[in-house]
């Protein structure tokens, strides 16, 4: 489903995923919330293959962007620094999300 909102240059949020996989709403526990380990797994495994995150196109409605697990997997596993400011972490997210959409996903 990622790869698919990536290849319409597009994003979704967390409410959407969990919904479209009969999964229980999210109430603000992300570490609690099957997402969480989910989205773990999607990471490591594109971090290893040396893409960009597919998760990247997931956005919380409040705030249109990725939640702090993001870029806390950004940091841990693609080595990047963790953003100081809500520039550098707008400028981070939108580097990866243009990546994911420029990168070849199989349809």
């Amino acid at each position: 489903m990622l790869e698919a909102v990536a290849r319409r240059r597009t994003v979704t949020n967390y409410g959407r995923i969990a919904e479209r996989f009969g999964l229980p709403p999210f109430d603000g526990l992300w570490a609690a919330h099957p997402l969480s380990g989910i989205f773990e797994v999607l990471d490591q495994q594109d971090a290893a293959a040396g893409r960009p995150f597919r998760t990247s196109v997931v956005v919380a409605v409040e705030t249109n962007q990725p939640g702090p697990g993001f870029f806390e997997a950004l940091h841990r596993l693609k080595n990047i620094p963790d953003p100081r400011t809500p520039r550098a972490r707008d400028e981070l997210w939108t580097r990866e999300l243009t990546a994911a959409y420029a990168y070849p996903w199989q349809q």
